[in-house]
């Protein structure tokens, strides 16, 4: 892998970060990577990041989260960042997904617990909850897949041309513009940290797999089974891929949902405003907390 252009980390996130810490663990044979803050016996908070991102999806949350008390878990997902790579066929499906997920929690002795999900990990949570019952006591989602169609699902499952040697920084670049909103700022390490992962083929060849096999279509309220889950959404307004009204009007046949948009925010909510959602997610998880 070329060595970082000068001025910036030859090291992933969260290196030279304090207030968090990566690890691997293998998961039925899997090897899977995670970044946490907060101490182990506090209260768990699991952050799953969108398509082709990983863990530093929520760089400027999980800090803050374990600093609140909790137990904040992001990891890469499935093929994604620095987690595994080489899936048969299927390995991405909603339901393959959220036994993943399930295997993962198991994994880490992850009893009831809270879910974030951003994106593609909202869609995740979503089935994964409705999987775990008695596990999740809410979800939060933010601009999530599952409550409307996506806008160019069908271009991204094209991208057969797209040589998985030569990810450009470019192309990194131009999605970072197109989904950030007008009330959050990324910078040239934060292209560089996404760019990282997506100079290895296989990460390239394994997410181009994801796109392909999962379900990106609006879940039916009627057919999963939340239970007394608490589900708080979040929508961005300026958001290019996930179009609030429809999205908005798709989520209030949930019974009982928390919906909201937020004003001049994109498709990646954590990123834009991280203080307005750690204080949604330490808010949701001190009651789900309190629940137990």
């Amino acid at each position: 892998m070329a060595s970082a252009p000068a001025g910036l980390p030859d090291e992933p996130y969260p290196a030279h970060d304090e207030d968090t810490a990566a690890r691997e663990v293998v998961v039925s044979g899997e090897r899977v990577r995670l970044v946490e803050s907060g101490a182990q016996g506090a209260f768990p908070i699991v952050l799953l990041h969108g398509w082709g991102a990983s863990a530093y999806n929520f760089r400027r949350i999980l800090a803050p989260l374990g600093r609140a008390g909790f137990h904040a878990i992001a990891p890469d997902l499935r093929g994604h960042g620095w987690s595994e790579t080489s899936f048969p066929r299927g390995a991405w499906s909603a339901g393959a997904m959220a036994e993943w997920l399930q295997q993962l929690l198991d994994s880490l002795g992850v009893g009831r617990c809270v879910l974030v999900g951003q994106s593609i990990g909202g869609a995740v949570a979503l089935d994964a909850a409705s999987l775990l019952r008695n596990r999740v006591g809410a979800l939060v989602l933010l601009a999530p897949i599952g409550f409307t169609t996506v806008r160019r699902v069908l271009l991204a499952r094209g991208m057969r041309w797209w040589h998985p040697a030569t990810t450009p920084r470019w192309i990194v670049s131009l999605v970072l513009q197109r989904i950030y909103g007008t009330r959050g700022r990324w910078t040239d390490g934060d292209l560089h940290e996404y760019w990282m992962p997506l100079r290895r083929s296989h990460v390239v060849k394994a997410i181009l797999q994801s796109v392909r096999e999962f379900d990106f279509t609006p879940r039916d309220p009627r057919s999963l089974n939340l239970g007394d889950c608490r589900l708080v959404i979040r929508f961005g307004e300026l958001d290019r891929l996930i179009p609030h009204h429809a999205a908005v009007l798709h989520a209030q046949g949930f019974r009982g949902a928390d919906i909201a948009v937020l004003r001049g925010v994109g498709h990646v909510p954590a990123e834009e405003v991280p203080d307005e959602v750690t204080e949604i997610i330490a808010r949701v998880a001190a009651e789900a907390n309190r629940d137990v």
